[in-house]
């Protein structure tokens, strides 16, 4: 009989041990989660139509083709959003077709009509529609209209290295010299508008 009690003894033991080993682990990882969290902007901004927000950095955009609205610095990495200026459609042209490795993208057209390809098809959207662009997927805009009083803002989350490529282009007017974003590879010609 006592040889039983001391197995059972020794199971409950063993149980509790294994009990408290696996837990230490995951006390441990939970207290991880608190010191990786990153504290957000807790201060609430108003960007005024002629103002850009690159970098988290509130300037004026007198001659710029594009701004920020949200900048990665204001959400960690985690949202950006760019929205036309006067000048941004002013030709009608866009993008080459490219794809983001990393970041999913969303067009919403604010005002007018635009063409968007997707993969090999091209989309006529108008005011009002919203494009979902999943990582990895061909996809690219055109303005179709010379001096076209259209919006459309891209939306892209995580950030990646967008800001960066956007802030140049809106600063300079051109598609940069060289690769800013090596996970947002071109993978074929801009749609041709006549």
């Amino acid at each position: 009989m006592q040889i039983i009690l001391y197995i059972r003894y020794m199971m409950k033991r063993r149980n509790f041990m294994l009990a408290a080993m696996l837990a230490v682990p995951a006390t441990a990882f939970s207290s991880l989660g608190k010191l990786i969290r990153v504290e957000r902007v807790k201060k609430a901004f108003i960007v005024k139509s002629n103002e850009s927000r690159f970098d988290g950095i509130q300037t004026t955009t007198p001659d710029a083709i594009g701004r920020c609205v949200v900048s990665g610095a204001d959400t960690q990495g985690e949202l950006l959003i760019v929205a036309p200026t006067s000048k941004t459609f002013v030709f009608k042209e866009g993008p080459p077709l490219h794809i983001h490795k990393h970041q999913d993208e969303i067009f919403y057209v604010a005002q007018g009509e635009f063409l968007v390809q997707l993969g090999d098809v091209v989309h006529k959207v108008f005011t009002g529609d919203t494009v979902f662009i999943p990582k990895g997927t061909p996809h690219t805009y055109a303005n179709p209209i010379e001096n076209n009083p259209g919006s459309i803002i891209s939306i892209h989350q995580p950030v990646g290295k967008n800001e960066e490529f956007f802030k140049y282009l809106c600063t300079y007017g051109k598609m940069p010299d060289k690769e800013i974003d090596p996970d947002s590879p071109v993978v074929g010609p801009p749609i041709e508008v006549n």
